[in-house]
């Protein structure tokens, strides 16, 4: 990555890009361009937020963000903060990390977007120096996360873990036979659920291509839960009758209920025989490295997964199939549509599920912290001059 000089990062927050004036804050210019960058770095950021937003609404939000970015900036100034290249880049290294991005993956990002990396750096540098003044008036916090509320925590937490939730894609529409008609569009494959959501769904979800969630198993009511129990993620319903109508849900994640402090997690792989394959040799395989690159030259590429599982959130016929075999044995072949698949058990681990207290002081600290940091935002807007042009 190359380094930009700090002289750099503030010359860009406190220099006139080019462009029209869209604000001055404390007598900052903020231009057109500005605002465009900083439009283009949130939906590069959060595009499942920013993507679909009118373009009015995104630039009032990048202005919004951008006078908070010089305000925390300017304050930091007015303190005598510092901060070094090193530190910004340590920052940066470590969303990347968090993003499962390589080093230098977020300008290459960035660089498909049309957004220049100091757009990032500035957002980087400001949050780095309003922590700093955050933290210096944080001794209070540490003082206002009394025994009780950790406890009434903990048992928020629980009851919430044994609540089964759902996230899910809906298409609302009045008719059933409006219904059927898109469900049927949708197996052509022509048309994708978010933009049929978009177009047809009268469900205030559809600004968001129909997404929606996490939900209780009753939030279509009590005749639908037991499907919404049923349905594997990823699965498409039939058209379900619901209040306001009649209902198409996608099944896009799923969280049954937690009775116990601790789960049990499987590590499993899976791959697909390709054509020709050789049985004998897949079935042969006695650990999950070479299942895997087995399957790599024997089976189908796209099929071939590895990952932590809970076992209740599988299928049930797979969930009976890989509960007897043993680490590192070969299940399979099972039939599906596509072909064959195999799996492994390549490990089992028990996971806390349950937070302790510490962990779950130190989350209400922090939010403690993060009230805070709005409070001194707040405050700060209020004393400065700020001038929006039109």
């Amino acid at each position: 990555m190359k380094k930009l000089l700090l002289g750099t990062v503030l010359c860009f927050a406190f220099s006139v890009q080019a462009g029209n004036l869209r604000a001055i804050v404390n007598d900052i210019p903020v231009s057109d361009w500005d605002v465009e960058m900083h439009g283009r770095l949130l939906k590069a950021q959060q595009p499942s937020v920013y993507e679909e937003m009118p373009v009015q609404q995104l630039n009032k939000k990048a202005l919004d963000n951008l006078i908070e970015e010089m305000l925390k900036i300017q304050k930091g100034k007015e303190l005598n903060y510092t901060l070094t290249d090193k530190e910004v880049d340590n920052a940066i290294l470590h969303l990347e990390g968090q993003n499962g991005l390589s080093v230098g993956g977020l300008k290459r990002l960035l660089d498909e977007e049309g957004v220049p990396m100091t757009a990032l750096r500035q957002q980087v540098y400001a949050d780095l120096m309003w922590l700093q003044y955050v933290r210096s008036k944080s001794d209070v916090v540490q003082n206002q996360v009394p025994s009780p509320a950790v406890k009434e925590r903990l048992k928020q937490i629980k009851a919430d873990m044994a609540k089964s939730s759902f996230t899910v894609a809906e298409i609302i529409v009045p008719s059933l036979d409006e219904a059927q008609s898109l469900w049927e569009e949708l197996q052509t494959g022509k048309s994708s659920f978010s933009d049929l959501a978009r177009q047809f769904s009268r469900a205030k979800s559809a600004k968001s291509g129909g997404r929606l969630g996490p939900i209780s198993e009753n939030h279509y009511g009590v005749e639908v839960a037991p499907i919404l129990h049923e349905m594997p993620v990823g699965q498409l319903s039939r058209p379900l009758a619901v209040k306001g109508g009649y209902a198409l849900i996608v099944m896009i994640d799923k969280k049954l209920p937690v009775t116990t402090d601790s789960v049990m997690l499987w590590e499993l792989a899976q791959g697909g025989q390709a054509e020709g394959a050789n049985f004998d040799k897949i079935m042969k395989v006695k650990n999950c490295d070479t299942f895997t690159k087995v399957l790599k030259k024997e089976g189908v590429a796209e099929s071939i997964q590895k990952g932590w599982t809970d076992p209740k959130q599988l299928p049930d016929e797979l969930r009976d199939l890989m509960e007897p075999a043993a680490v590192n044995e070969v299940v399979g072949p099972v039939r599906v549509p596509q072909g064959q698949l195999f799996f492994m058990k390549c490990d089992v681990k028990s996971q806390r599920v349950l937070p302790t207290e510490e962990e779950v002081k130190e989350q209400l600290q922090m939010e403690q912290m993060e009230l805070l940091s709005r409070r001194l935002l707040e405050a700060e807007k209020r004393t400065a001059v700020i001038e929006y042009k039109e």
